[in-house]
């Protein structure tokens, strides 16, 4: 079965409705308001049930600096982790799980942990970020499979009071599976058997 047919029954739920600060601006995720309203509203409600702050709202303060990845595959946990850059220029790592699915209901968080990273492992992902052109990416690409089962990959970021959200379906390589999986995997230690990285 397809995911947004799925998803579709879950945003007509009681969880269809976000109440604050909209996480993503209009126009992010496709040329097509239906479709831009859809993911927006899909992916809203995977992060309000993980508690997850606006970014969006946050690039109005200008010394902030954030960046986010949202996973969301079809059958498995729903992941987010969040790396936010303290004043000191030092990382602070947070990284939630949902007992629920990306195509489906998110369920409930079932693991939240935060940390510090050291300095070398912040300046490492910052680096990484300038050598993805990540400011410059589009946001969104036209997939001819979107829609079927897979997963999708956000990463968001805020810097000097500008905001920037690039979305992937299912990326096999790139700069966006690159800097989720540093985040997911190197960086959060996430364990995700091989054949759940999708």
């Amino acid at each position: 079965m397809h995911r947004i047919a799925l998803v579709a029954l879950v945003l007509l739920g009681p969880f269809g409705a976000v109440a604050q600060a909209p996480y993503f601006p209009k126009g992010a995720f496709s040329e097509d308001s239906n479709s831009d309203r859809f993911k927006a509203e899909w992916y809203s409600t995977h992060l309000k049930a993980l508690n997850e702050p606006s970014l969006l709202q946050l690039a109005s303060k200008l010394s902030s600096e954030s960046y986010r990845f949202v996973w969301l595959r079809t059958f498995h946990h729903p992941v987010v982790v969040r790396l936010d850059i303290r004043a000191d220029r030092v990382g602070e790592l947070t990284a939630k799980v949902s007992n629920g699915a990306g195509g489906y209901k998110p369920g409930q968080i079932i693991q939240n942990v935060s940390r510090p990273l050291t300095r070398e492992q912040t300046n490492m992902f910052l680096a990484q970020v300038g050598r993805a052109n990540f400011w410059q990416l589009p946001s969104y690409e036209n997939s001819r499979r979107e829609g079927e089962d897979g997963s999708q990959w956000i990463i968001e970021g805020v810097k000097d009071g500008k905001y920037h959200v690039v979305d992937r379906w299912t990326p096999s390589e790139g700069p966006v599976r690159e800097l989720g999986v540093t985040l997911a995997l190197g960086l959060a230690d996430l364990k995700i058997p091989k054949d759940d990285l999708y």
